[in-house]
């Protein structure tokens, strides 16, 4: 009888050694500008937004000169030489979101095109400017969902391509498994909990807390979800090239664009 051989891993060795690469350079430098505070992370904050509205336009064909990254602009001032409060710029996104959706209307453009071209700047304005909130106003708060965002993204990819199994999403990413969902949502949870003393996440109850990191690691499972649901419709398979391993910058952060504005949620009700 020919014995059974194990499945074939998926799990590319030299991807992962890139992305390890990226990894070492990029994380020491969002750590460093983060801890460093203004001018630093107001300067990396900058370029980052740059980047991924590059990557937007580059990927839908949104003109970089359109009227909504102008109201991306102002976010971001807002954000670096206003007061940083997140429900007014939230409130000043929205009506410029509304606005220029009307615009387009009005002058015969598709509704749902158009709701589909500008809602990734809208998208990328709100989370670059949740994440400088987190930045000034709560730094420790900021690296927590950094290391919960960053274990989750690179448990998913590990436990994903070794164990493999049913797809979590095969309509809109067919890499995605319901193996590295779980697997990514207990590492990330696990070392939110672990580092939550040293972060100064405010919470005694060992039940809520956990509750709390799983939950922003579903958060950020759903943020890549909907990156990869904007590239199969503008149908490209990675935001750019500029990372080794990870494609675009917007693959690297789409989670963290949807985590931060959550975080900054829970905190101005207070919840932790």
């Amino acid at each position: 009888m020919v014995p059974l051989s194990p499945p074939k891993s998926n799990f590319d060795t030299s991807n992962f050694g890139k992305r390890t690469v990226s990894a070492a350079i990029g994380v020491p430098l969002a750590v460093g500008a983060v801890m460093a505070g203004s001018p630093y992370v107001d300067i990396l904050a900058i370029f980052l937004l740059g980047v991924l509205l590059w990557e937007w336009s580059k990927m839908s064909g949104l003109p970089l000169s359109h009227p909504m990254n102008a109201v991306v602009a102002i976010l971001i001032g807002w954000a670096i030489f206003g007061s940083g409060a997140f429900l007014p710029a939230f409130c000043l996104a929205l009506a410029g979101f509304s606005f220029i959706l009307f615009y387009h209307y009005q002058v015969g453009a598709k509704l749902v095109p158009s709701l589909l071209l500008l809602s990734g700047p809208f998208y990328i304005g709100l989370g670059m400017t949740a994440i400088l909130n987190l930045a000034k106003a709560a730094p420790l708060t900021l690296l927590w969902a950094l290391v919960i965002v960053w274990a989750t993204d690179t448990g998913a990819y590990v436990i994903g391509s070794l164990v493999g199994g049913p797809k979590l999403v095969p309509r809109i990413s067919p890499g995605k498994t319901w193996s590295g969902f779980i697997g990514g949502s207990m590492l990330g949870s696990s070392l939110g909990v672990t580092l939550a003393p040293y972060c100064q996440i405010g919470l005694e109850n060992p039940a809520f807390l956990l509750s709390l990191a799983l939950t922003i690691t579903f958060v950020g499972h759903t943020g890549d979800i909907l990156e990869s649901a904007a590239k199969r419709l503008f149908k490209v398979k990675d935001s750019s090239r500029i990372i080794p391993g990870h494609g675009g910058l917007l693959d690297r952060i789409d989670s963290l664009l949807l985590v931060a504005p959550f975080l900054v949620i829970l905190k101005f009700f207070k919840v932790f």
